[in-house]
């Protein structure tokens, strides 16, 4: 084996907020240097600031591209793994920052499971006691959540635990997995792309983990424009999973979803929707249950991204 190929590629996509750039790289050096051997893989998304600059500046250390316009998310990575020379590829937000032991229970839970997809970690929010992200849940219309946000303590236990799905703010995939899949579906900007993704892999018989014992932090919707498109996005992966998220993982996610959904809202009371609270409530104290497309029908509510 050529001990000078990388293990491990990193991809970060980037658009403005070099400053958010510059601290998640020197964590990914503090966290792995001398422990693994990883490339990291920089494009700049048509950055309109000063992070063109500073990323040129790397060109001796990392790997980095420049794209002439914005492409988003989903090309800009799809792009950056087929360039990438590492067995595993680290999906990694650039304002996500990496911690401690973060790496390692992530590979670990390729060793420990067979036919694995995606696996995440554990993400609180930066400046903040309080957790975002430990698995994604899907809810009674289908609309995907992260199951702990607002959490106080560490969701999810230790090791590694599957879940329906994950976000890609930092995600690890083997590279031929990824590729065997042809990487996200780029008709989506910026959301939905991960959960999508899941949802390809877990027809094919494929299982996504969090690795419990990973936790990082993540600033989350840095870049301008993060969210501009989130409504259309959720709605392609209906059009393409509607009934197959909502006899599958919504049926499966129930109580969590639930359970997920009454912190939430206890922590953003100005947030609640008064019908999915109740609902959430009759779930969890197992006073109702879900049955498919029927409950979609009976809320009559407009399906939200929530992610």
């Amino acid at each position: 084996m050529d001990e000078s190929v990388p293990k491990l590629s990193i991809l970060i996509s980037v658009y403005g907020q070099a400053d958010k750039l510059k601290h998640c790289l020197s964590c990914i050096h503090k966290t792995l240097l001398g422990q693994i051997r990883y490339e990291v893989l920089i494009i700049d998304d048509a950055s309109v600031d000063g992070t063109t600059h500073f990323i040129e500046s790397l060109a001796s250390t990392y790997r980095v591209f420049f794209n002439q316009q914005n492409k988003g998310f989903a090309k800009n990575n799809n792009f950056l793994a087929r360039k990438a020379k590492g067995e595993y590829l680290c999906l990694l937000n650039s304002d996500a920052y990496v911690q401690g032991n973060w790496l390692f229970p992530m590979l670990d839970a390729f060793k420990q499971n067979l036919r694995v997809g995606l696996v995440g970690n554990v993400q609180k929010l930066h400046g903040s006691l309080m957790y975002d992200h430990a698995g994604v849940v899907f809810g009674p219309q289908g609309n995907p959540r992260h199951y702990g946000q607002g959490f106080l303590v560490k969701p999810g236990g230790q090791g590694a635990r599957r879940w329906s799905a994950v976000t890609a703010a930092c995600v690890v995939v083997k590279k031929e997995t990824f590729l065997h899949f042809d990487g996200f579906d780029e008709v989506f900007v910026n959301g939905c792309e991960d959960v999508e993704l899941c949802i390809r892999m877990s027809r094919k018989g494929l299982q996504h983990f969090v690795a419990h014992d990973s936790v990082i932090e993540h600033v989350k919707g840095a870049s301008a424009g993060r969210k501009r498109h989130n409504q259309r996005n959720f709605e392609i992966l209906m059009n393409k999973w509607s009934d197959s998220i909502l006899t599958h993982e919504s049926l499966q996610d129930q109580n969590l979803h639930a359970f997920t959904y009454i912190i939430y809202v206890l922590v953003r009371p100005h947030l609640i929707n008064f019908g999915k609270f109740c609902l959430a409530v009759t779930i969890l104290l197992g006073l109702r249950k879900l049955s498919g497309r029927c409950m979609q029908k009976k809320q009559g509510d407009t399906a939200t991204y929530t992610v």
